[in-house]
């Protein structure tokens, strides 16, 4: 029986998945990785972007039309593909189970990989505004406001009082929530904070 080197398996799934071929360097921080997703997968350099933890990717996952990001929802629906991450990368394998509904994956994920576990609520909502588009569908306002609370925590999280208190106001037209309502005010605290420092420091001078 001929064994598969390591340098054989990558050149298989570089030819045949070049995808995730690319999503597994670019996730080790290469950055040729990072250009080629760029230019040939949209979708797919997306979530390279989400996992590092950058907010403007999980803003742009929000943003995206139904057939914007083909690419991401096929990777996610190929079982093959998935099953190879197990090995490479349990971390993601365990992070797309928990987008299709394992709840057993996400509790190890939360244990192990928050970060990640973070973005679960926006890759369900995304890869199920996707599947519903292909039925005709439309996206449940329940998952828009989830993504939109998840971008707001984000913003508050980095500070970014504006943006978050965009987001929160869009959770809230959708689907109105004390959690919600609480989080939008944190934010407003938070940007009269800084509106009072600036005035503060200016009088200084």
């Amino acid at each position: 029986m001929t064994k598969h080197t390591t340098s054989n398996s990558q050149a298989w799934l570089e030819q045949a998945f070049p995808q995730l071929h690319y999503l597994l360097l670019a996730l080790d921080g290469d950055e040729t990785a990072r250009r080629w997703l760029a230019s040939n997968s949209r979708g797919v350099s997306i979530l390279a972007r989400a996992v590092d933890g950058e907010p403007a990717a999980v803003t742009a996952l929000v943003a995206g039309k139904p057939g914007e990001y083909d690419d991401l929802t096929e990777l996610m629906e190929n079982e093959d593909l998935v099953t190879h991450l197990a090995n490479r990368r349990p971390e993601l394998h365990r992070m797309f189970a928990a987008v299709k509904g394992d709840n057993e994956a996400l509790e190890r994920l939360k244990r192990k990989h928050a970060t990640l576990a973070r973005l679960v609520p926006t890759l369900q909502a995304f890869h199920s505004q996707a599947v519903q588009a292909q039925t005709g569908d439309l996206l449940e306002g329940g998952a828009v406001a989830d993504m939109s609370c998840l971008i707001g925590e984000m913003h508050l999280r980095d500070g970014e009082f504006e943006k978050a208190i965009e987001a929160f106001t869009r959770a809230l037209e959708t689907q109105p929530a004390p959690d919600v309502y609480e989080n939008r005010a944190r934010a407003y605290r938070g940007l009269a904070e800084q509106d009072e420092l600036s005035a503060r420091q200016m009088r200084s001078r």
